[in-house]
């Protein structure tokens, strides 16, 4: 497990040099902004998928280099081709090596398996434009750019690509109408970087220079106890882990914000804000109302199954500083 981690955390280390590029000939000042624009590491799946399968050190030999793990990954993949998160860890794991073509090919298989995810679908565009020869967002990754922004207006990554994708085609107006849209979305930190890229777009469309930052709105910060009920008391073993969710309230793709932890020390105290989000486009911030839920998990994975200690959900109000309590008393069937 520490193997795979340290790949993890290198894999986020690399983003940024991987991210550079592809723009960096096409718009120096768009490249630029590709600074802040990875909301999505490999380190975020760990969290929610703890360690794959195909790393399982009780199903093979732990790999001891980022090849081996991927050499590990694709030949689980061989075996298990609908595994989505195989595909995604696949494709930003050749995305952080710089193999552009093999990570397309790997989010092409994810997208196929699961069409209309929009976190999944910017990966994808945004992979088409790095394997492109000539760096530009090729017409395919356009579409799934504006299919996303056109469904989920707020969905930051996308508007930022597509913002950088209309810059990029010569047409700078399009792309302060877009960044713009972004702007009021994102937190003071990423507005500070994108200021001066929609500065420059302004500027190539003849517009008035950029006017004052709006003010970042305050992040909420849910505080959570997690109890464990006595009768369940005898079930909890060594290894296990507890996960804290807090979901949309229909239950619509990954958590809000989530934390991974050893399940030991109950009742356990903890506070889930935008800083434990996986989806910059769907933050804790950006919701009236979520569901919390807990889990022990026996297998270290995120989703249940069977033998699972789990809490009943909670549908409540996203206030700052609000405090409720979640009650470990089931096992999941």
């Amino acid at each position: 497990m520490t193997t795979f981690v340290l790949a993890s955390l290198a894999l986020a280390a690399l983003a940024l040099a991987f991210l550079m590029p592809p723009l960096w000939r096409q718009a120096r000042g768009t490249a630029v902004v590709l600074l802040v624009a990875l909301p999505l590491a490999t380190l975020g799946l760990y969290a929610m998928l703890g360690v794959p399968a195909a790393l399982d050190p009780a199903n093979v030999k732990l790999p001891e280099t980022l090849d081996e793990a991927i050499v590990q990954l694709e030949r689980r993949l061989a075996e298990e081709p609908a595994s989505v998160e195989g595909w995604v860890l696949l494709g930003r794991s050749r995305m952080a090596q710089q193999k552009w073509p093999e990570a397309r090919d790997a989010f092409a298989k994810a997208h196929a398996l699961l069409p209309n995810e929009p976190d999944l679908m910017v990966e994808y565009a945004d992979a088409q434009m790095r394997a492109a020869p000539d760096g530009r967002f090729p017409d395919s990754a356009v579409a799934l750019l504006e299919t996303v922004v056109a469904g989920q207006p707020t969905h930051q990554r996308g508007l930022f690509y597509l913002g950088a994708q209309r810059l990029q085609a010569g047409q700078p107006a399009e792309a302060v109408k877009v960044w713009e849209q972004l702007l009021p979305l994102v937190d003071g930190a990423t507005a500070q970087a994108l200021v001066p890229q929609l500065a420059m777009a302004r500027e190539q469309a003849g517009l008035p220079p950029v006017q004052d930052l709006p003010a970042a709105g305050p992040s909420p910060t849910l505080e959570l106890t997690i109890e464990l009920a006595p009768a369940l008391a005898s079930q909890l073993a060594a290894g296990d882990t507890l996960f804290v969710f807090a979901r949309t309230v229909d239950g619509a793709g990954l958590p809000v914000a989530v934390k991974r932890m050893p399940a030991t020390g109950f009742p356990v105290t903890l506070g889930l804000s935008d800083a434990d989000g996986l989806m910059p486009a769907q933050k804790l911030s950006m919701q009236t109302q979520v569901r919390l839920m807990a889990r022990i998990s026996k297998s270290g994975d995120a989703a249940a199954a069977a033998g699972d200690l789990e809490a009943e959900g909670q549908v409540v109000d996203v206030a700052d500083g609000a405090r409720f309590t979640l009650v470990i008393d089931r096992v999941h069937p």
